[in-house]
């Protein structure tokens, strides 16, 4: 199929977003039942074969009218290239293995064998456990880019991508009619039969509170975070003393990058965390399947609880903790635990900032930058606040119920990310929670027939079986994508 210059009027799927969570469910509509059926990576050895991922890597895809694809921004993984860019990113938190691509675990790997790529990061500090084997090995953002691109072209993803943002929907029959202003400025609507929402967090801001005390042009010159990935350009301006609000890796990376042309202020709102992966690693060690069994039986008051205990706000990787430390022996940067902002003000005769802090400290600034998060209310976001409406859901803490497949009621709409972590999990938001997202996804729209199945239990192996129990021996005993012994 060559891509229509129009939006077509009617798909069977539409997907809202173009990111990681969205290129891991479109993965899975390309595959169909080539597609892994077990979405959580063994800690040692491979599932498939690497003869057969090799294969995978070099099969075209024919192109189908299956579904469509729109975003805001008209290209795959933008606001990921946007995010690196501004911010410099050489890593990635997410090891080796999590990855939108719903072949195999392996693929990345065995992509950047296949490439000669090895700008990889090896966690030589993480100890190897009895409850973590690992993986130790994190891409370079650089790479992860480019094997998305890669698994863009194999898919003929592109053909299925328009430059669009979905306004809002509404149910149509069986299906959701959806409205959505192309690139030009142009509403269409679009019927779709089932329709995925798959937006990434960065998608509605979260302020703290003295945010919303500021004056007009005290909020024309207050940075969220996400400003600058949309605008990476915009970080070349920055200079002089800043201020920043947050204590995640966002965070961190704004001191790396704009603490060399000035001192900045870090606030952190309680003590500073360290860890290397946003979660802790009985979640990503040999007991994970028992945390998500335990997570998913336990009543929504508990997942709340959990979500909270397990997330537990931001935090940095030891690497990135290394870099700030230096900085602030250096004097280029003054971090301030336990502190919030009271009220700031803007004089845009100096174009500077005044902050009063709860520590009874008064700071000045050349700018202020809040790296303070997402907000998720569906209650009040402009695209599903309707659906609300229609067809109100029980929410905790802005989070809807949904089903198991993540679907919302009986409407045709299924959430991805963040949106779906009452059912998903901490690591909603993730690479890993994207694959179980799409897998969930996948079977529903097998049993509606939009999707060739079948498609085995999330929880049951592929047809290789889980290799975990047999650890790495022989020629298993290197991962192909770096020679490196786990």
């Amino acid at each position: 199929m060559q891509k229509q210059t129009s939006l077509p009027p009617a798909v069977d799927v539409l997907i809202v977003g173009a990111g990681p969570q969205a290129l891991a469910m479109a993965s899975r509509l390309m595959l169909g039942p080539e597609a892994m059926a077990d979405v959580i990576p063994p800690q040692e050895s491979y599932v498939r074969r690497p003869k057969d991922v090799r294969s995978h890597l070099k099969k075209l895809r024919k192109s189908m009218d299956r579904f469509a694809v729109v975003d805001e921004n008209g290209k795959w993984m933008e606001r990921w290239r946007n995010q690196f860019k501004a911010l410099e990113i050489s890593h990635l938190r997410s090891h080796e293995m999590m990855h939108p691509d719903a072949f195999d675990h392996s693929t990345l790997s065995v992509w950047a064998h296949a490439n000669k790529r090895n700008d990889f990061l090896f966690l030589e500090n993480l100890p190897k456990k009895q409850s973590y084997h690992g993986p130790f090995v994190l891409p370079s953002s650089q790479m992860m880019l480019d094997f998305c691109k890669s698994l863009v072209k194999l898919g003929r993803l592109d053909d299925h991508l328009w430059h669009a943002r979905a306004e809002s929907m509404r149910p149509s029959g069986s299906g959701m009619c959806v409205t959505v202003k192309t690139a030009s400025g142009r509403s269409q609507d679009i019927h779709a039969k089932r329709v995925v929402v798959a937006r990434g967090p960065t998608w509605r801001r979260q302020w703290p509170g003295f945010y919303y005390n500021l004056d007009t042009a005290a909020v024309a010159a207050i940075y969220h975070a996400w400003d600058l990935f949309d605008t990476p350009a915009e970080m070349k301006s920055l200079h002089g003393r800043g201020l920043i609000v947050g204590g995640g890796l966002t965070s961190a990376h704004l001191c790396a990058q704009l603490a060399p042309r000035g001192r900045v202020d870090l606030l952190l709102r309680r003590d500073r965390r360290v860890k290397q992966y946003d979660l802790g690693l009985h979640w990503m060690g040999t007991g994970r399947r028992d945390c998500r069994r335990e997570y998913e039986s336990s009543p929504l008051e508990k997942r709340m609880a959990i979500q909270k205990e397990v997330r537990d706000g931001g935090s940095i990787t030891p690497e990135l903790d290394a870099v700030i430390s230096d900085l602030e022996t250096k004097g280029q940067v003054h971090l301030h635990e336990w502190t919030e902002v009271v009220s700031a003000s803007f004089d845009p005769s100096t174009s500077s900032w005044t902050v009063a802090l709860n520590t009874n400290e008064v700071l000045e600034a050349d700018y202020l930058i809040c790296a303070t998060g997402a907000l998720v209310d569906v209650a009040s976001d402009p695209l599903l606040g309707t659906l609300q409406e229609i067809h109100p859901l029980k929410l905790h803490g802005g989070l809807p119920v949904l089903s198991e497949s993540l679907q919302w009621g009986r409407l045709p709409v299924h959430l991805m990310g963040n949106l779906a972590a009452l059912e998903l999990g901490p690591d909603a938001v993730n690479m890993a929670g994207a694959a179980r997202g799409a897998l969930r996804i996948s079977k529903a729209l097998a049993v509606a027939g939009l999707l060739e199945g079948p498609h085995k239990s999330e929880n049951q192996v592929g047809n290789m079986g889980n290799q975990e129990s047999r650890g790495r021996t022989g020629k298993n005993a290197k991962t192909e994508g770096h020679g490196k012994e786990y």
